[in-house]
This record gives structure tokens, C-alpha cells and sequence, in this order.
């Protein structure tokens, strides 16, 4: 009973289901049919306006007379002849300029040469402004259409006024675009079709209302003119891609992180370029259809927001570019964070144009909640970022001035090398590492926060997904906690030698679960830190070196240890040694007799730096002094000789030959400093 209870639900449910997701179809089709079929009756109605379209033109030239046509050509020819001749009276002045600044800052040379080039932008503004008065009044046609020409000229001027000064077709030595001579030409060239072409059908709609058409005329023409303009648009893309390519791909930096992708991206410019002049085109002749220009502003918004931020980051670039240093300078993280700021200021207002213009997703008041929010989080994001670009900035400076010791800075036991690294430029790449993986996530979740996300989820989601990984990875938690520990009680450094129970050598690197060791024999080892179960350093604090001299028998024993005494007294004031020695080169006694020898104990404490430097100059010094005061070092003795053979030594003492390459050559499994050396 209770199984055909479940059943008959089921089905019922089924059916419910069934009717509302074809209920909500038929609603949608609805829709979507209604919108079609006012679409096509606009369409319809706007083409058969096309004959009312040709009688208004044929009626212009009774409309505008040819003392208005005169003027409102002669704004043009009198603006651009201005300008002509201003930029070329300026022109020895602004060379002249950006020769003597470009070589000391490129940003004063480049504001320079834009103060002059607006010079001549406002002798244009002048000149049009007098032609633009000649017009009459103010309310005529033959104004209106003034003020339009003298809009549309200034606009488009005041445009290539900006692409001039980051191309410099002319003046190679004060361009900021990174790209050679005929390519900003053609770039030049390309920029200025980019605002033309839309400011002539932007402006074509608006002389047509000026005339006195109606707006069925105007959207009739537009839609007749909105294809060939778009095409117009689409061939500028495809004809200068390569060099467009060139300029973005230039500013790419080797340093930064994806960059393959961003130059894939730099190549490929002409994809996005020709959907979004593709898109203005049917959104030019949706306006035109539906009497909403929305959307077509929207792109425009888009469009300028697009090409400024190029400008700006093609000026950050020239800044920044002189810097060769693998180490980020301060100018180069001030640019990032600028980089940053107009990066998301750009963001918020292609969002804000696609959400309210374009797409009509919500209205401006909607808007305002999301935008206050998106500007908090832009905020919050920009601080963020800035605190640790400075902070990593500290530490790559701090890493920097405080380089690794040498992987062979044993055999260079004469020189001042440094042997091993301090504690905190030990533990500063995993300091970086780890602050950088907290400001990101904390960062972050402020971030998805302003922007109005539930990030509870997200933390509670993680905290299950460590657990999870805490339990299924034990040896890797033990790893790493033996490892926080290690660290902590500073029982390594980077440089020193120390001994883990199964394997020795010199501490090369590490993370947060193993350690690098170096053999001295050139074997890299890398040891778990949850395999380690106790290091000895050979490299901390002091090291005592002993070592045994073979003298003649009736040596002066109190002589011996008298004069010795004087040279390491005197090493100890020497300014080499100073700084190493603690406790000066003394002999401790006699230890043994054999072989006709006296065999004789010495010893010194020193820092671990470089103390094998230290043994072989007492040595030396001992083998150039005693005998001067009649100590003799013992000689081997050859109870007989076969003619023929070389005699062999049937002592094992060290003579005066060997015994500095004795005592600085360590065993086969000993540590390059001689503390391991010295019993």
C-alpha cells in the first residue's frame, strides 16, 4: 500500500513537473515570438521610409545654402590649417625639447611635447570658434550644424592629438609606444579611422534631425549606414592586426607571471576586435530600430575606456621599462599598483556599461548597490595588493643584500667567504611564501565579501578539506610539523654542515616538508624532516681544532711551547684572524713517543667559518720559525737500504712536508670546516 502511495505521488510529481517546465517553455517561445514579430514590423515599417530618406536628401541643398556650406567648410579647413601651422612653428621647439629631456626623464619630455602639441590643439578650437561665430544664430540649421562639425573636428583632433604624442611618427627619440617608425605611422593612421568612422555615424543621425527630418528618415538611414560604417570598422581591424599585435605585444614583460599567455592574447587581439565592432554595428541598427541608443553608448563607453587604458599602460611601460634588475625597484611596484588602479577602475566601468547599457540586465538604480560594492572591494583589492608588493619588496631587497654562501666556499679557504647564512635570511623565501599564501586568501575572501559573496560556505568548505587532508596525510602533517619545529629552534642554517643521523652535508635549501643537504662530494640528499630524529650542527658557535707535529728527539719541549705560544699570539692580533680566533694556537703536550720521534699535540679555538685557513698558516708559520730558535722536525729513518729502491719511512709521524696538506685535508666523510677533523 505504501509502495502505490509513493507511486501514485511520484506520478503525480512527474506530471507537475512535466507541465510546469513546458508551461515555462510556452512562455518563453511566447516571448520570444512577440519580440521577433515587433522586431520585424519596426523593420518593415523603417525600410519603407528609405524613399521619404532620398526626398529629404534631395532637399538639403534648398535647406543648407552655399554661404552655410562655405562656413561650415571652412570651420574644418580653418581648424586643421591652424593647427598645421602652429605644430610647425613648434615644431624645432618641441625636438629641441625632447632631446634635452628625453635622456634625463622620459615622462617630463613626453608632458613637454604634449604641452606644445595643445598649443596648437587650441589655435584649432580658436580658428573653428571664429568660423563658428560667422554662422548667424544660434538656433538655425546652419549653426546647429556648425556647432556638430565643430564638435565632431574637435573630438577627433583632441584623439589624435594623444595617439600622436605615444606614436611620434616624426621623432623617434620621444615616442613612448614601444614599436618602430613605420609602424606608428601605421598605427597613426589606423587610430584615427578608430574615431572617425564612429564620430561620422554618430553625427550623420543627428545633421539629419538638425534638417528637420523625422526620426523614421534618420533610422532608416542609419540602418543603411550603420553596416557599411561597421564594415568600414571590421576591415580597419583586420588590415592593421599586425601591427596593433606589435604595440601589445612589445609591452609584455619577461618578469611577469603568464607570460605566454599575455602574448597569445597580444596575437590574437583581432578576434575580440572584430566581435566587438561587429557588435556596435547590430547595436547601432537595434537603436535605430527601437529608438534606444543605449546600447550603441554603452560600446562607445567601452571603447574609449578600452583605448585610454592602453594609453596608460603603454606609459607605464615607458616608465618602467629601464629597469633591467631581476629585483622589482620601488618605481616598479608603484607602477603595478598604478597598473592595478586603472585596471579596476576600467573593470567597474565596462561592468557598469554592459550590465545597464548593453545587456539592459538592471536599471541605474539597481546598479547603484553593485557599483558602491564594486568599488569598495576595487579599494580593498588595491590596498591589498599594494601592502604586499611593498612587503615583498622589503624581502627581496633583504635577500638581495644578503647573498647565499657559495656552494664551494670550503675550497676557497683563503679568501673571506661567508660560510653560512643568518636566521632570518634563512627563513626569509619561506616567510615570503607563507605571507603571500595568507594575504591571498585573506585578501580574497575580503574581497568576494564587498563584492557581496557568502564566503561562510567557502570557509566552512575548506576547513572539511584540510581536516579531510590532515587525516589521509598523516606523514606529510608529520613532515611538515617536524619541519615548523626545526625552524623554530633555529637548529639549521642555510651554508652550515650538519649531520642527520643518516646523511651529512651542507645545508642547501629546504621547504616546509624536507631539507636540502649537500655532500660534499657534490650528492644532493633530500630528507624528510618527519625522518629526522636529530641533526648536529658542525657550523654553530665554535669549533676546537687539534692536531699532532712529529718533532726530533731532545727537542726543548718548554722552547717548543714558548715560541708556538708567540705565533699564536701574534695571529691573534693579526686583523685576518682577529675576527676568527677566540682562543690563540697553543700546544698542549707531548702524547706519545715512537719512531725516534716526539710526537707533539696542538690546538686553537676558532669560529666555524673558515678554521682549515687558520691550522694551515700555524702550520706554516711553525715549519718557518722553529727552526730558527734549533727545533727540529723528526725525519723518517730507514733501518737499511737496498741499492736501487727508494727509502721508505718506517715512521708514521707527520714530517715538515706533509704536514699542512695533512692537516688540511679532512677524511673522506668529514665536513669541509676541520672541527670534524680535529680528533
Amino acid at each position: 500500500m505504501k509502495r502505490s502511495r509513493f507511486g501514485i505521488a511520484a506520478m503525480v510529481g512527474g506530471f507537475v513537473g512535466e507541465w510546469a517546465c513546458a508551461a515555462a517553455a510556452q512562455s518563453a517561445y511566447a516571448a520570444d515570438s512577440a519580440f521577433l514579430k515587433v522586431l520585424t514590423e519596426r523593420v518593415d515599417f523603417t525600410v519603407q521610409q528609405i524613399p521619404a530618406l532620398g526626398r529629404h536628401l534631395w532637399q538639403l541643398p534648398s535647406i543648407i545654402d552655399g554661404r552655410t556650406a562655405l562656413l561650415l567648410l571652412g570651420i574644418v579647413v580653418a581648424g586643421l590649417a591652424a593647427e598645421v601651422v602652429a605644430r610647425l612653428l613648434l615644431s624645432r621647439l618641441r625636438v629641441r625639447t625632447i632631446d634635452r629631456l628625453v635622456g634625463h626623464s622620459p615622462l617630463r619630455a613626453f608632458g613637454a611635447a604634449l604641452m606644445l602639441d595643445i598649443v596648437a590643439l587650441v589655435a584649432l578650437f580658436i580658428a573653428g570658434r571664429v568660423v563658428l561665430s560667422r554662422m548667424g544664430d544660434p538656433q538655425s540649421i546652419g549653426h546647429l550644424l556648425g556647432q556638430q562639425v565643430f564638435q565632431a573636428l574637435f573630438y577627433w583632433r583632441a584623439f589624435n592629438l594623444l595617439f600622436r604624442a605615444f606614436l611620434r611618427p616624426a621623432t623617434p627619440e620621444g615616442r613612448i609606444a614601444p614599436v618602430d617608425d613605420a609602424t606608428a605611422r601605421s598605427l597613426l593612421i589606423a587610430l584615427n579611422w578608430v574615431v572617425v568612422l564612429p564620430l561620422i555615424a554618430n553625427h550623420l543621425g543627428r545633421a539629419l534631425l538638425n534638417t528637420g527630418a523625422p526620426k523614421e528618415v534618420v533610422s532608416a538611414a542609419i540602418i543603411l549606414y550603420a553596416p557599411l560604417i561597421a564594415a568600414c570598422l571590421l576591415w580597419v581591424v583586420w588590415h592593421w592586426h599586425k601591427e596593433m599585435a606589435a604595440w601589445l605585444s612589445a609591452m609584455v614583460s619577461d618578469r611577469k607571471v603568464g607570460r605566454q599567455l599575455k602574448l597569445d592574447a597580444a596575437h590574437r587581439w583581432w578576434m575580440f576586435g572584430l566581435a566587438f565592432y561587429a557588435a556596435m554595428g547590430a547595436a547601432a541598427v537595434y537603436a535605430a530600430l527601437t529608438e534606444s541608443g543605449t546600447a550603441a553608448r554603452g560600446l562607445g563607453m567601452i571603447e574609449t575606456t578600452l583605448l585610454v587604458l592602453l594609453l596608460f599602460e603603454t606609459l607605464m611601460h615607458r616608465v618602467t621599462r629601464h629597469i633591467v634588475s631581476e629585483l622589482p625597484m620601488a618605481g616598479d611596484v608603484v607602477a603595478d599598483c598604478l597598473r592595478l588602479i586603472a585596471r579596476l577602475y576600467a573593470i567597474i566601468l565596462i561592468a557598469d556599461a554592459l550590465m545597464v547599457r548593453v545587456l539592459g540586465a538592471m536599471t541605474a538604480d539597481e546598479w547603484v548597490a553593485h557599483d558602491r560594492g564594486a568599488k569598495i572591494a576595487a579599494i580593498s583589492l588595491v590596498a591589498i595588493y599594494a601592502f604586499w608588493r611593498f612587503l615583498r619588496f622589503r624581502m627581496d631587497s633583504y635577500i638581495a643584500a644578503n647573498p647565499l654562501p657559495s656552494a664551494d666556499a670550503a675550497a676557497d679557504s683563503e679568501d673571506d667567504v661567508k660560510v653560512a647564512a643568518s636566521r632570518l635570511r634563512t627563513l626569509m623565501p619561506l616567510l615570503r611564501a607563507m605571507a603571500g599564501s595568507v594575504i591571498l586568501v585573506v585578501g580574497g575572501l575580503l574581497v568576494l565579501s564587498e563584492l557581496g559573496v557568502n564566503i561562510t560556505p567557502l570557509i566552512a568548505g575548506a576547513s572539511v578539506f584540510g581536516l579531510a587532508v590532515s587525516f589521509g596525510s598523516q606523514s606529510l602533517v608529520r613532515d611538515v610539523v617536524s619541519g615548523i619545529f626545526f625552524l623554530a629552534e633555529d637548529a639549521f642554517r642555510i651554508g652550515e654542515y650538519v649531520d642527520c643521523s643518516k646523511v651529512k652535508g651542507t645545508v642547501e635549501g629546504f621547504s616546509v616538508r624536507c631539507l636540502k643537504l649537500r655532500h660534499q662530494n657534490g650528492q644532493l640528499h633530500i630528507v624528510p624532516f618527519g625522518q629526522v630524529m636529530h641533526i648536529t650542527n658542525f657550523s654553530r658557535d665554535w669549533t676546537v681544532v687539534k692536531f699532532n707535529l712529529a718533532f726530533a728527539p731532545g727537542t726543548d719541549v718548554e722552547l717548543l711551547r714558548k715560541t708556538v705560544k708567540k705565533i699564536g699570539t701574534d695571529m691573534m692580533e693579526e686583523p685576518a684572524f682577529k675576527p676568527i680566533l677566540m682562543q690563540p694556537l697553543k700546544m698542549q703536550g707531548v702524547v706519545d713517543i715512537k719512531d725516534s720521534s716526539l710526537i707533539v699535540r696542538f690546538k686553537f679555538m676558532a669560529r666555524p667559518k673558515n678554521p682549515s685557513a687558520i691550522q694551515r698558516m700555524g702550520v706554516r708559520r711553525m715549519y718557518e720559525q722553529l727552526p730558527k730558535v734549533g727545533i727540529q722536525f723528526a725525519t723518517p729513518t730507514m733501518p737499511f737500504t737496498i741499492p736501487g729502491m727508494v727509502p721508505v719511512a718506517t715512521a708514521t709521524t707527520i714530517t715538515p712536508s706533509a704536514a699542512a696538506p695533512a692537516a688540511a685535508a679532512p677524511p673522506a666523510e668529514a665536513p669541509p670546516a676541520p672541527a670534524k677533523a680535529a680528533e
